[in-house]
């Protein structure tokens, strides 16, 4: 009889420890208010005002509104740079960018640095006001101010995608290579250049970024030379990910009176 009633004690106990765990494990999501381990503050963020500092890529002007093609810098060689703060939410964003006479606002703004401020270090301050989050952060008051400072890179200074890059297409992902990039400004006809060398698949030499030609002229340059357009920018854009580094290639080839685009990705690693 009491072997019995242990059985019966322990069986009783099992179908409990089995009806607990099932709830538990049906009843995991800290977002989910009707779980034990719900969490009103995981994903809240207290108030802040970092910010990024990015430009559209010196090799092709793209919008701010494509991530993908903007990292966050110290440093600009273009022109036309892009603040924008991290926070989500909030009731104001006041920027002061440099000694500007007034501040702007707004959760990002555009600022274009004239040519003569080249070589300067700039101050960036965003103070950023919401009203605070106390019962996640009770020392929160909604007021966060971040400086940041950034260099409007002179012309002819080293730029941050220079230099010989190692890896493969991503058409061939086998056939690895090596490619060097630099870049020089040409003071005399106010114009960057780009060289590009190693390229397997043609286009080899030196592409002026502001090339140009006389309207009347254009169409019949492009119907007469056919091929490989290596007047247009064959490389578009350096991006990087941690140690390795995408390189976007754009080939136009001209072929019965129209042009035909094949895009190509590189990925490998900077060697130097």
């Amino acid at each position: 009889m009491l072997h019995k009633y242990l059985f019966l004690l322990l069986l009783g106990s099992s179908a409990v420890l089995l009806t607990l765990n099932s709830c538990k494990d049906e009843c995991q999501d800290p977002r989910n208010p009707d779980c034990e381990n719900y969490n009103p503050c995981i994903d809240s963020k207290p108030t802040s005002a970092a910010f990024t500092i990015k430009e559209a890529d010196y090799l092709e002007m793209i919008s701010p509104n494509l991530k993908d093609f903007l990292i966050d810098t110290d440093s600009c060689y273009g022109r036309s740079v892009y603040f924008e703060a991290t926070q989500a939410d909030a009731d104001s964003f006041i920027w002061q960018i440099g000694t500007e006479p007034e501040p702007r606002y707004g959760k990002q703004v555009n600022v274009v640095f004239p040519d003569n401020l080249r070589g300067t270090n700039f101050n960036i301050r965003l103070i950023v006001k919401r009203k605070p989050n106390t019962r996640c952060f009770p020392n929160d008051d909604g007021i966060d101010t971040v400086i940041r400072s950034f260099y409007f890179v002179r012309f002819n200074e080293p730029l941050s995608w220079e230099g010989t890059y190692y890896g493969s297409d991503d058409d061939k992902p086998d056939s690895m290579y090596t490619i060097v990039l630099g870049h020089s400004y040409d003071e005399v006809w106010d114009r960057d250049k780009i060289k590009i060398i190693g390229l397997p698949r043609g286009c080899k030499d030196t592409v002026n970024e502001s090339f140009s030609l006389p309207i009347i002229n254009y169409t019949n340059i492009w119907c007469e030379r056919r091929g490989l357009d290596c007047e247009g920018k064959i490389v578009r854009g350096v991006f990087n990910n941690g140690n390795n580094y995408t390189i976007k290639q754009e080939y136009r080839t001209f072929i019965d009176g129209a042009f035909t685009t094949k895009n190509r990705i590189f990925t490998g690693i900077k060697i130097n």
